[in-house]
């Protein structure tokens, strides 16, 4: 990289060059090698990304009619509302109310849209902390938070780890977050969490939530619900009374004498409905107008036009409950598919029931996080790219865990599954 010190940027762009890029580095190199790929016999296949595209032929026609037939000459001027396009945030104050069954009805009022999940909590974190402040954020998690939290907000993510990964979803998690807030150098003001859970594919039981939001007010710091994979459900035969998704939407704060004004729930179009690159994402905070206002001026502008009219249809779509059906149906055949190659293998999994991903592990005997590269390169090696535990923030005794999407086109999906056979026989022999 060029040299730092004379490139001409601010001291808060030095930072973040040199403290993220080195860590996503990789990650941006094999999205460009996967990229010249395409041009090969016989391209890789990312099984890394969490994305959904089971329902993608249908999405496009919707979004396809909704430009060609909604789009006006209205549409590129700014956005006609503060917290965003008018009919977009109408569409998702229905769709809430339709399938997130909330304690307390999401007026308009309570939405800030945002270019995706993502820049929808960057603009939260914005309002709600200073730069150096920290954010705990329940673990394992998502890979992304690592530059996300603190690459605009300088915010400091302080990621909790469970003595025993079965404890992450469990009661004993009120443990671990307590240890850390006390143990913390930096001022705590949130806690983030994902449900359901990524890279589990599960839900938190209700009275573990009960107790987060009762460590957060007493605490005094916000709670923040990930939620972008609600809709990411499916059957699954090994758990047929699995634990059902609550949406913090759902929890009776003032019931249980919280406060509703730190609680935010973020939600996108990204992973249930197969739109990642459409970009559109919100945050609903149903008591807190000062705060929704703060996030307003920070990102009311950024989401596209087109963006917000092919939204604006797909949530209104008489179609909608069908394609939420479909993704049942779909997801739930690709997920019995890779499921039978891990069981094949005799490879221990965690029985998912609503995501795009399975999380495994591959290779149960690894004794460094460094051996973990080591799979990854048989991985690739036979046409995969897969994302490790290591990057996931696991507990140290839970190496050679892996996320594996399965949310493929059909014959992409079979394809990917034969690979990961052969690399599955490779590390065994390894």
């Amino acid at each position: 990289m060029d040299n730092l010190d004379s490139s001409g940027i601010s001291k808060r762009a030095l930072d973040n060059v040199a403290d993220i890029w080195p860590r996503i580095k990789r990650a941006a190199e094999t999205r460009e090698q996967a990229r010249i790929g395409t041009q090969e016999q016989s391209p890789p296949i990312d099984m890394a990304t969490s994305e959904n595209w089971v329902l993608r032929q249908e999405i496009i026609e919707i979004y396809k009619v909704a430009i060609q037939d909604g789009l006006t000459s209205q549409h590129l001027s700014y956005p006609d509302g503060f917290n965003g396009d008018v009919r977009l945030v109408d569409a998702l104050a229905h769709f809430f109310n339709s399938h997130f069954s909330p304690l307390i009805s999401v007026e308009k009022s309570h939405i800030v849209t945002a270019p995706g999940a993502a820049f929808a909590l960057d603009a939260l974190l914005f309002n709600i902390c200073d730069p150096g402040d920290g954010l705990l954020i329940a673990s394992p998690a998502w890979n992304g938070f690592n530059w996300l939290i603190g690459v605009r907000s300088g915010v400091k993510p302080i990621f909790v780890q469970p003595e025993n990964l079965g404890d992450a979803v469990s009661p004993k998690l009120i443990l671990s977050l307590e240890e850390a807030f006390s143990k913390s150098t930096a001022p705590i003001k949130g806690l983030l969490l994902t449900n359901p859970h990524n890279p589990f594919g599960t839900c938190y039981p209700k009275d573990v939530l009960l107790s987060i939001v009762r460590f957060c007010d007493d605490k005094k710091i916000h709670l923040i619900s990930d939620e972008i994979y609600a809709m990411s459900r499916f059957e699954n035969p090994d758990q047929p009374e699995p634990e059902p998704f609550v949406s913090l939407l759902q929890i009776d704060a003032k019931g249980i004498g919280c406060n509703l004004s730190r609680l935010h729930t973020i939600w996108s179009t990204s992973k249930d409905l197969g739109s990642s690159g459409v970009r559109v994402g919100c945050c609903i905070t149903q008591d807190n107008g000062p705060l929704a206002t703060g996030m307003a001026l920070t990102s009311n502008t950024q989401v596209s036009s087109l963006a917000a009219v092919a939204t604006a249809a797909l949530l209104t779509s008489p179609k909608l409950p069908g394609l939420l059906e479909l993704n049942v149906e779909r997801l739930g055949a690709s997920y019995l598919k890779i499921r039978d190659v891990l069981k094949k293998h005799q490879v221990e999994y965690m029985p998912a029931n609503r995501s795009p991903y399975v999380f495994a592990k591959v290779a149960p005997n690894l004794e460094t996080w460094e051996d973990e590269d080591k799979i990854v390169e048989i991985f690739k090696k036979e046409g995969m790219q897969v994302s490790m535990a290591k990057s996931y923030h696991m507990p140290e005794n839970e190496k050679g865990w892996t996320r594996l999407n399965f949310a493929l086109e059909p014959s992409k999906l079979d394809e990917a599954l034969r690979r990961l056979d052969r690399a599955l026989v490779l590390i065994s022999q390894s």
